[in-house]
C-alpha cells in the first residue's frame, strides 16, 4: 500500500533478514494472487481479477525490495523501483474496486446505492491521478540503504494519502460486512493495513499487506458474485415488519455511533490544531528549516509528523462514518444539509491542502480555506449540540440517516 521505510537495519546480518523477509513476503503474496485468480475464474468476477493483478503487484513489490541489495545501484535497480511506485500509483486504489463489490456480494445495502458506486469509483480515479502526479510528475528518487537498497522519494509532502483513502473505504464496506452478516475478514485486515500505512510502520505495513490479501480472499470465498437483480429481488421478499425492524434497528445503530463520531470529530480537531501550532511556529514552511529539523528528528518535527498522521488517520474515519450517517442529501437550504455539506467541504480542503504541502502559497491558501469550513463546522455543531441538550434523546442530525428502503 504506503510505500514505507524500512526500520534501519545493522550490518550485514540485518541486511540478510530484510531480503529474506522481503522474498518470503513476495513468495506468499504470488501464492494468494494464484489462489484469488481461481475464485475470479470460478465467479467470472471482473473486480476479482483486479484484486489478483493487486496482489501480482504486492509480490512484484516485495521481491524488487528483496533482490534491489543483489543487483545493486544503479539504472537497472531505478528502473524496477519506478515499476514498483507504478503499481503503488495504480494497484492499491483499485482494492477499492474489490472492495464494494465483496461488499455487495454480502448484500451490504449502502454500497448498491447510485451514490456511493459514484463516490468509489471517482476516488478510485482520483487517487490514480494523485498516485501518478506523486510518482511521475517531475518527482527526484535517491536511493536509501535502510534496510535494503532501493530508490525512494527525494521528497514526500505529507502522509500517503492514497493509501490511507484506500483503506479507509476498505474498512468501511469491512464494518459494513461485519453489521449484515457477521464476517470479520475484511475489516481486520483493513484495519491492520490502515494502522500500518498511516504510522508508516516499515517492513512491519509489508506483513501488514499480505493479511490484508488474505482476509479479502476469505472474503471473496464466503460471499459469491451476486447481481443487481438478485440483490433486489432478495429486499423486495422483506415484509412491512421485518423492514419496520430493520429500520429501528439501523436507527438505534446509527445513534450509539454518532455520540462516539462526535467525540472522535473533538479529538481530531485537538491533533489538527497541535499540528498547525508546531508545523508554523517552527517555521517548517520553510523548506530549508524542514530539511533540518528532519535530518535532526528534532521533538518538534516529531510532535508534527506524528500529530499530522494521527489527525489524517482519524479524519478519515470521521468522514467516512458521517457519509454513512448522513449520506448525500439533497441540495436544499436547510441547516441540516448545509451542516452535511460544510463538513464535506472540510474533507475536500483537507484534501487538496494535505496534497500541496511544500507548495507555498497554495497550500497556505487552502489550509486558510479549511479553517474556514472547520470553524463553520464548528459552530453549527454547538448549534445541534444545544438542541440535543434542550430535547433529550433527540438528534436533529440524524433524521436524515434511515435508508429509504426501509421507509
Amino acid at each position: 500500500m504506503a510505500d514505507a521505510v524500512p526500520p534501519i537495519s545493522g550490518g550485514t546480518e540485518g541486511n540478510t533478514m530484510d531480503i529474506v523477509v522481503y522474498l518470503g513476503v513476495a513468495a506468499v503474496h504470488s501464492v494468494i494472487a494464484i489462489l484469488i485468480m481461481q475464485v475470479a475464474s470460478a465467479q467470472k468476477s471482473t473486480a476479482l481479477w483486479l484484486l489478483a493483478i493487486s496482489g501480482t503487484g504486492l509480490a512484484f513489490d516485495n521481491a524488487i525490495l528483496g533482490v534491489g541489495t543483489l543487483i545493486g545501484a544503479g539504472d537497472t535497480l531505478l528502473t524496477l523501483n519506478m515499476g514498483r511506485y507504478a503499481f503503488h500509483a495504480v494497484g492499491t486504489p483499485l482494492l477499492m474496486v474489490a472492495g464494494i463489490v465483496l461488499a455487495q456480494n454480502g448484500s451490504v445495502t449502502w454500497t448498491w446505492r447510485r451514490g456511493m458506486t459514484i463516490l468509489t469509483y471517482g476516488t478510485v480515479i482520483s487517487c490514480i491521478l494523485y498516485g501518478i502526479y506523486e510518482y511521475f510528475g517531475g518527482a527526484t528518487y535517491v536511493e536509501s540503504t535502510e534496510g535494503v537498497l532501493r530508490y525512494v522519494l527525494a521528497e514526500r509532502s505529507g502522509p500517503p494519502l492514497a493509501a490511507i483513502t484506500t483503506m479507509t473505504f476498505m474498512i468501511a464496506f469491512g464494518i459494513g460486512l461485519y453489521i449484515h452478516q457477521k464476517s470479520w475478514w475484511m475489516l481486520a485486515g483493513a484495519l491492520i493495513m490502515f494502522m500500518a500505512a498511516s504510522m508508516q510502520l516499515g517492513v512491519i505495513a509489508n506483513l501488514g499487506e499480505v493479511l490484508l490479501m488474505v482476509s479479502l480472499l476469505m472474503t471473496a470465498r464466503a460471499f459469491p458474485k451476486i447481481s443487481f437483480v438478485e440483490y433486489q429481488k432478495s429486499q423486495t421478499a422483506l415484509s412491512d415488519a421485518e423492514r419496520a425492524t430493520l429500520a429501528e434497528e439501523q436507527r438505534s445503530r446509527k445513534r450509539k455511533s454518532a455520540i462516539w463520531n462526535r467525540g472522535l470529530a473533538w479529538f481530531i480537531f485537538l491533533t489538527l490544531a497541535l499540528d498547525t501550532y508546531v508545523y508554523y511556529s517552527s517555521g517548517f514552511d520553510n523548506k530549508e528549516i524542514y530539511a533540518v529539523a528532519k535530518a535532526a528528528m528534532s521533538s518538534a518535527y516529531v510532535t508534527h509528523i506524528y500529530a499530522s498522521n494521527i489527525y489524517i488517520m482519524f479524519f478519515f474515519v470521521h468522514a467516512v462514518a458521517s457519509l454513512y450517517f448522513y449520506g448525500i442529501p439533497k441540495l436544499h437550504a436547510h441547516i441540516r444539509t448545509v451542516h452535511v455539506y460544510v463538513g464535506y467541504g472540510v474533507f475536500i480542503f483537507t484534501m487538496v491542502s494535505q496534497s500541496v504541502i511544500g507548495m507555498e502559497p497554495l497550500h497556505m491558501i487552502t489550509y486558510i480555506i479549511n479553517w474556514a469550513f472547520i470553524a463553520a463546522h464548528i459552530v453549527l455543531s454547538f448549534r445541534f449540540m444545544l438542541q440535543r441538550v434542550r430535547k433529550s434523546q433527540v438528534d436533529p442530525m440524524l433524521e436524515l440517516t434511515v435508508s429509504k428502503r426501509l421507509r
